[in-house]
């Protein structure tokens, strides 16, 4: 066995690094495992991987939505006499809703049925509720609870009754108590139906039949900060319900119901943080992967210490990697999302090992003339094999490496900060792999081998094994047992893929055709994704805020107004002012409000203007699926109480009809402002809303700006598709009405108490999706058109690429039937780069083969099974098993991305044996087809001869 003659070099440098590695494996290996744990403690020392949550890192900055909203919030943050104006509050007011229904003895059942209103259930209501009474961490508000209409007191109209006075001693109330109640209630339904104030209480049966078997309580309380999320445990105790390790305590029966007494109750509490709580159990589970790819590696390497160096290696390039993304690129951002990473870090990470372990070992099985059980490689031979070691593996990891990279980073692109900065953190564990393969695992390798390789654990002693004995070339060698992959291949898929039946290869053709229909239908079902047409899931199908909106929607006469979102028009803030905003931190100050220096209300003109505007808000007629508007046909909720909020009409009529203009105008908007009493004007509907401090503007004595509102009939919890067209219905008739307005009424804007601003998100997340695959898709075929060199080779292989994308993303519609949401957006940009690494892998194998001596496609094509086959099957399998453990999480959106993982893997591997190499077997390159003609200062700037390809520069003989 003798070294090529001419090496280059490249080359000879190579082969010197290699001597060191096999010469002092020991201080090369201590030495870069010393500096990858200093490098990790000094990561965690400086608190680089530590999670931080920052309000409003989802914002999209420059949406539209997103830029009015920060306006709306900063600007009346800063009227003179409002609570915001106090920077030092640490007051959050929370919303808490009991939905009770019968049928106790039906914990499975959807819909109930019998009557709500009995004595036994209304005090059991009553038990439940004064939990809250007592809690000392909640400071009550307004009660409009069911209970007020049966146990208050103060008038003989149910609505009326207050539980003021009421000692809470909740005893059961005399029969004919509860049905002239009852009778009140139906009574006034039949008169008024859905603008009824006791529609929000009863089901759809009850003005017909007397009877419902649902109704609702809601307390609106003041709570301190630091106490929002206990404020709840009172009633979950009461319930039996608590937090547990991968259970939430708003997990329910089937129906998201428990029981209670002689009822069932479904909560729902605007406080509750479920995903900083629940967040945690599922991050531990990683823990599982980590467990599964150790034995993984350990039954593929056939070494434990292999396996130990290669797990130490993928936990601490995380730590290593941040100190790149935070401490030299400056990224502050750390969340939940880049933990994710770690998912992502095992698959590679194992990919790269197996690559190069495998990789040694096939060059030592077929040029090392000795049988591994007998001993170890001399000195020279190791070099060698070594060298040839780091020149082949070392471009087909830097290959999949930079692809699967580059597919991140096209998330720079996105406008989600946590999405973009994700991005760049995955790239950077993945290129920090790539370098601590090609740096710690060489020296693990010549430790494996001369002192371990054979034994079945370290007890027998770590001295160095025999130098085994050479044979002859071609010599019959007793080498290792090939495994049951290797089998496979040699024994089945091999002669399969190369069978010829009239001269063709039917099996090998039969697959290209079977797998081109695959990809059609993945095509044709990712056209049939659509934005969410229904509320985007996060949790367990049995968690009690799941789908609360669709249950509300369907079961009661009018649902509670406090699940309809308020729309409020503000007049006078020009735009934002976002400097100084810091972009990983934008919850600490996202902006300033800049105020119109020709805002003016004070002339008769824009006064009728306002007014004009006032009307036709409440009139803005929608027909959209988003608007709940049934019997009427207005965006504006309509009930008996008043539902929309115009200061200047209410000031107008406090004015006795006449409103002052010109420099009396202020003044007396100011005594309005500070004398009025709101519930003079509007009841419980909008009473919570309306805050004339909040909605007159004035700061510094001066009038800044002034808000009108609605209560609308647009769920809070509108999916995307149909709530950004009551967006858009709200956009053209604002511009309409800045059209009409004077020049003193041009600043005006829109906002959806957030809820608008969130579909800035959706839209970018969306569109985020499709951008990364047209980023990632031609830069995929530069990397591999670059490392293979071959123009035939490199469009099969992004052909194949692109075919597991579309297959994975119809599988969403297809098998799932999902919708192409914020989940599946978020999920589908992470798993993009899993679909590049085994492709890229056979497409390099199968152009380096003619560096072997191999000219024809089938000696190609099976010198790449051969070599890589294998390693390609044992990286699928350990990112499916690293990404399978999700499946157990808490919340959906990690099952979605573990289906997502398993598909792309399962799509990659096939496509990649069964479309990428049957097109290979079928009519793949021979000889020079289809390779680039470098010129020859390039290929002397590469490195390379005359005779080499990129693949391999200098080989054993």
């Amino acid at each position: 066995m003798t070294h090529e003659a001419k090496s280059t070099a490249r080359s000879r440098r190579v082969d010197a690094v290699a001597a060191l590695y096999v010469k002092r494996p020991w201080p090369a290996c201590c030495g870069c495992l010393s500096v990858m744990l200093l490098m990790g403690g000094v990561s965690y020392g400086l608190g680089y991987v530590t999670i931080k949550n920052s309000p409003g890192a989802w914002s999209i900055l420059d949406g539209e939505m997103t830029q009015h909203y920060v306006a709306f919030k900063d600007a009346t943050s800063k009227a003179d006499g409002t609570k915001d104006s106090d920077a030092s509050s640490t007051i959050t007011k929370e919303r808490m809703m009991f939905y009770y229904k019968t049928n106790t003895d039906a914990a499975f059942v959807a819909e109930a049925s019998g009557m709500i209103f009995t004595k036994e259930r209304l005090a059991d209501m009553c038990r439940l509720e004064r939990g809250m009474v007592n809690n000392s961490k909640a400071n009550v508000t307004m009660i409009d609870s069911v209970i007020g209409l049966f146990y208050g007191d103060g008038s003989s109209v149910p609505k009326k009754r207050t539980l003021k006075n009421y000692d809470w001693s909740c005893q059961e109330l005399g029969s004919s108590s509860v049905d002239s109640t009852v009778a009140a209630m139906r009574s006034d339904l039949q008169s008024l139906g859905p603008k009824s104030p006791y529609s929000q209480f009863v089901d759809w049966n009850f003005r017909e039949m007397g009877v419902s078997a649902y109704t609702r309580s809601m307390w609106m309380v003041e709570i301190d900060e630091s106490n929002v999320d206990t404020a709840m445990v009172p009633v979950l105790e009461k319930l039996g319900l608590s937090y547990g390790f991968l259970r939430s305590a708003y997990q329910g029966d089937a129906d998201r119901f428990v029981a209670s007494g002689n009822l069932r109750v479904r909560l729902l509490y605007t406080g509750t943080d479920e995903f900083g709580t629940m967040v945690g159990p599922d991050l531990i589970l990683s823990a599982v992967s980590m467990g599964l790819v150790f034995l993984i590696m350990w039954a593929h390497t056939r070494s434990s210490f292999l396996a130990a160096c290669g797990m130490g290696m993928m936990l601490l390039s995380m730590p290593i990697a941040a100190i790149f993304y935070q401490g030299v690129f400056g990224v502050t951002y750390f969340e939940f999302l880049h933990v994710l990473v770690v998912y992502l870090v095992l698959g590679i990470g194992a990919d790269d090992i197996f690559v190069f372990v495998d990789t040694f070992k096939h060059i030592m099985q077929n040029e090392g003339n000795i049988n591994p059980a007998d001993g170890r490689l001399d000195e020279e031979t190791l070099t060698k094999i070594l060298s040839l070691t780091f020149q082949r593996s070392g471009m087909a990891i830097f290959n999949t490496s930079f692809t699967t990279a580059v597919a991140f980073l096209s998330c720079s692109g996105s406008k989600a900060m946590p999405m973009r900065t994700c991005g760049w953190y995955a790239a950077a564990c993945i290129m920090g792999l790539y370098v601590l393969t090609m740096t710690f695992v060489p020296s693990c390798v010549v430790i494996w081998h001369t002192r371990l390789e054979g034994k079945r654990c370290c007890c027998p002693g770590w001295s160095l094994r025999p130098i085994a004995v050479q044979y002859e070339a071609g010599a019959e060698r007793n080498l290792p047992r090939p495994g049951m992959v290797e089998r496979f291949l040699q024994n089945v898929y091999l002669p399969l893929m190369t069978k010829k039946v009239v001269g063709v290869k039917i099996y090998a053709l039969f697959m290209v055709v079977i797998m081109a229909s695959v990809a059609i239908q993945g095509i044709f079902f990712t056209t049939r994704l659509t934005p969410p047409t229904k509320e985007e899931v996060w949790f367990p199908d049995n968690h009690m805020l799941l789908e609360i909106s669709e249950f509300v929607s369907s079961n009661y006469f009018a649902p509670p107004y406090a699940n309809y979102a308020t729309i409020e028009m503000f007049f006078g803030v020009s735009h934002l002012d976002r400097s100084g905003v810091d972009i990983y931190n934008p919850g600490k100050f996202s902006g300033t409000a800049v105020f119109d220096d020709a805002f003016d209300l004070s002339t008769s003109e824009a006064q009728a203007s306002m007014l004009e505007t006032c009307k036709l808000f409440d009139k803005l007629k929608c027909d959209l699926k988003a608007c709940d508007n049934q019997g009427y046909d207005t965006l504006r909720m309509q009930t008996a109480d008043r539902t929309g909020a115009c200061f200047l009409e209410d000031f107008q009529t406090w004015s006795n009809g006449t409103l002052p203009t010109g420099a009396a105008f202020e003044p007396q908007l100011k005594i309005f402002r500070q004398q009025a009493d709101k519930t003079s004007y509007y009841e419980d509907i909008l009473k919570q809303e309306v805050d004339y401090k909040t909605d007159i503007g004035f700061i510094n004595d001066k009038l800044k700006y002034v808000i009108i509102k609605i209560r609308s009939c647009m769920a809070k919890s509108q999916p995307f598709s149909r709530g950004v067209q009551v967006r858009d219905l709200m956009r053209r008739f604002v511009e309409e009405r800045k059209a009409a307005s004077p020049a003193s009424l041009q600043s005006v804007k829109f906002i959806g108490m957030g809820h608008f601003a969130n579909y800035d998100l959706g839209e970018e997340l969306l569109s985020g999706l499709f951008s990364g695959c047209a980023i990632a898709a031609p830069i995929s075929f530069l990397v591999v058109l670059c490392s293979t060199y071959n123009l035939i080779v490199s469009v099969y292989a992004v052909a194949s690429v692109a075919a597991i994308v579309f297959c994975v993303l119809g599988f969403c519609k297809s098998a799932m039937d999902w919708d192409l949401g914020v989940g599946e957006a978020i999920a589908g940009v992470i798993v993009i780069g899993y679909s590049v690494d085994y492709v890229v892998h056979l497409a390099h194998m199968y152009c380096e083969a003619k560096e072997h001596g191999h000219k024809t496609r089938d000696a190609r094509a099976r010198f790449a099974i051969l070599n890589i086959g294998s390693t390609v099957f044992a990286g699928a399998l350990t990112t499916a098993s690293a990404g399978a453990v999700m499946f157990f999480c808490f919340f959906y959106f990690f099952f979605k991305m573990a289906l997502l993982i398993c598909i792309t893997i399962f799509y990659a591997f096939l496509f990649s044996l069964g479309f990428f190499m049957a097109i290979m077997f079928t009519v793949g390159p021979e000889n020079d087809f289809g390779e680039l003609r470098i010129p020859g200062f390039l290929r002397k700037y590469l490195g390379l001869s005359d005779k080499e390809a990129p693949g391999v520069v200098s080989k054993i003989q």
